[in-house]
């Protein structure tokens, strides 16, 4: 019931953050330099939890984790309200820039909770599935969602209900009096701050399965990041598609993802999860590397559903080892190091991807993400089976 209930908050907050995503770029995108505006909102979205996240992540495993997230989601919601009445573009920079800062601390604080929420020896990618379908349906209901509330409320309304999203976020949080505590033997005179922040990545690299996992989740995603900037090409240029279909596709990839969370997922034991990560890379590539080779519009659609089935697979899986290789003191730290890690795979694959697209076509860019994807991921197979057998 309280998984449920932390779930279905944060599929709510989900859908608000999809409505100041596409609220600012309705907003923005018209203005002289538009597009180099909307790029920097992409660009505040993941740096910070690149340079920032495993520097404050010590506070993670210091801190009473649904305090924490209660404190976070506060200022998240504080941030929300001043982007709201941002004057003007350089200060709805700003704003982003510091709610983004802060999500660097409260995105692994809520993946700390989630296993609190289950049952005792309960299977933590099930926990992780069920959030993560509860956001996919938030996922794909926002931006439609965004654009009609955008027509009828206005940008400013919009962004105020993205706010009172992290509010209602964190009233759900402190209802559930969920708890987390840090480390019994934690004191004042520990290891220096330095010394706590290279725990986590310590923490990835020191667990053969977790490293390995890691490392190949890590190289494949700088590849299917490509997808992102090559799809709207690919949609209109290479299928002649119409801008509609576009937006069909997105959808798709998204219903592939909950439908893996909501379905597929669960349904795998904690042993399984190396597997079930191994399996996403390779079916995330295969996919990938037959859009590019059958261009047609059936293939998009089943190829952009079995990358979102992957995409679910292969997130769920990487919390899922998070939680079983590393001690409890630590998770917070390894879970901001992966994401760090992940997030810094995204920006080096989308900043690739615009010149790729850009000389070589989306189609022959979505060929090189499959095949990259899957030669990323096959060195994994054999620690897999070691952790299997």
């Amino acid at each position: 019931m309280r998984l449920n209930i932390l779930a279905s908050a944060s599929g709510l907050s989900a859908v608000g953050d999809t409505l100041t995503v596409v609220a600012l770029m309705l907003a923005l995108q018209g203005r002289p330099g538009g597009s180099y505006v909307v790029s920097m909102l992409v660009l505040i979205g993941i740096l910070p939890s690149v340079l920032l996240g495993p520097v404050v992540a010590p506070i993670l495993d210091r801190v009473e984790t649904s305090r924490l997230l209660i404190a976070t989601l506060s200022l998240r919601c504080a941030t929300g309200i001043a982007l709201a009445f941002a004057p003007d573009v350089v200060w709805i920079l700003v704003f982003l820039a510091a709610g983004s800062v802060v999500s660097a601390i409260d995105a692994p604080a809520l993946l700390l909770l989630v296993p609190e929420t289950q049952r005792p020896g309960a299977n933590p990618a099930a926990g992780y599935a069920r959030v993560d379908a509860f956001r996919s349906v938030g996922a794909l209901a926002g931006p439609a969602l965004a654009g009609f509330l955008v027509g009828v409320l206005g940008v400013q309304a919009v962004l105020l209900v993205d706010a009172a999203s992290f509010a209602a976020l964190g009233l759900v949080v402190l209802a559930l009096g969920v708890r987390r505590h840090p480390p019994a033997d934690r004191t004042s005179t520990g290891p220096s701050w330095f010394h706590q922040i290279r725990v986590g990545p310590a923490a990835l690299a020191g667990n053969r399965t977790l490293a390995t996992a890691s490392l190949a989740l890590a190289v494949a995603i700088v590849f299917t990041s490509i997808i992102t900037v090559a799809e709207v090409s690919y949609t209109t240029v290479v299928l002649a598609a119409p801008a509609f279909v576009y937006g069909v596709l997105v959808s798709v990839q998204a219903i592939g993802r909950l439908v893996s969370a909501a379905v597929l997922a669960p349904l795998l034991p904690a042993r399984r999860q190396p597997a079930a990560l191994v399996a996403g890379g390779i079916l995330m590539g295969v996919a990938l590397l037959a859009l590019g080779v059958w261009p047609s519009i059936p293939m998009a659609v089943t190829g952009l559903f079995f990358v979102g089935v992957a995409n679910a697979l292969q997130s769920i899986a990487i919390r899922s080892l998070v939680v079983s290789s590393v001690e409890p003191g630590a998770r917070g730290r390894a879970f901001a190091a992966v994401i760090a890690l992940n997030n810094g795979a995204t920006m080096a694959g989308t900043a690739a991807a615009g010149p790729l697209v850009a000389v070589a076509g989306a189609a022959f860019a979505l060929m090189l993400a499959g095949a990259g994807t899957i030669a990323a991921t096959v060195p994994a197979i054999r620690a897999v089976r070691a952790a299997t057998v």
